[in-house]
Order: C-alpha cells, then sequence, then structure tokens
C-alpha cells in the first residue's frame, strides 16, 4: 500500500489516500472522467466478439456509445434535463449489466 502524499496544503487531501478531497465529493464526476474515455478506446477496438443479447458488433458498439453518452455527461453536468437524465440511465443500465463483458 502506498503512503499518502504529504504536502503543503495536505488539507486538501483526503485521510490517508494519494488523491484530493474534491475527488472523494465528487466520486460521480470523477469516475465518470474515467470512464468515458476507455470506453471510447474499448468501442474502437476490433473486438472479437459481444455479449450473446447483440445479434452483431454493431449493435454491441451502439450500447458501447449509449454507455460512453452516460459517462460524458456524467462528467460536468451537474443540472441534467429530463433527456439527459433518461440519457444517463439507460447509459448507466448498460453499463452495469454488461461490466463484465468489456474486455476482449
Amino acid at each position: 500500500m502506498r503512503k499518502p502524499k504529504i504536502t503543503k496544503n495536505s488539507a486538501n487531501w483526503s485521510h490517508k489516500h494519494d488523491y484530493p478531497i474534491e475527488e472523494v465529493w465528487n466520486t460521480e464526476n470523477t469516475l465518470a472522467r474515467l470512464i468515458a474515455p476507455r470506453l471510447v478506446s474499448f468501442r474502437n477496438l476490433k473486438k472479437h466478439g459481444a455479449p450473446d443479447d447483440f445479434q452483431d458488433m454493431r449493435q454491441w458498439n451502439n450500447a458501447i456509445q449509449k454507455m460512453i453518452d452516460a459517462f460524458e455527461l456524467m462528467k460536468y453536468v451537474r443540472c441534467l434535463s429530463e433527456e439527459e437524465d433518461k440519457t444517463v440511465s439507460e447509459g448507466l443500465e448498460l453499463f452495469c449489466k454488461y461490466f463484465r463483458h468489456l474486455w476482449d
């Protein structure tokens, strides 16, 4: 286990961890910023298969894009419109359902 960074401004760092406390307060946004670009890279890979729920790679990539759209919105938008909230909900449901399929 790594030791926490000690800085002059350590009040901004979370207890016993190497990340700013703002990342804890905004875990949703922090994780969205990490997940979105990785999903983009995964979508762009030449994958060798898709979950059984999908007839072809195009459908699988469309589902991955919906996940990307959700995390992109979550990165910055705090007050979602009704349509944006629907986009986020759909993308997160897909992400949860297919989380264990995000490998190739």
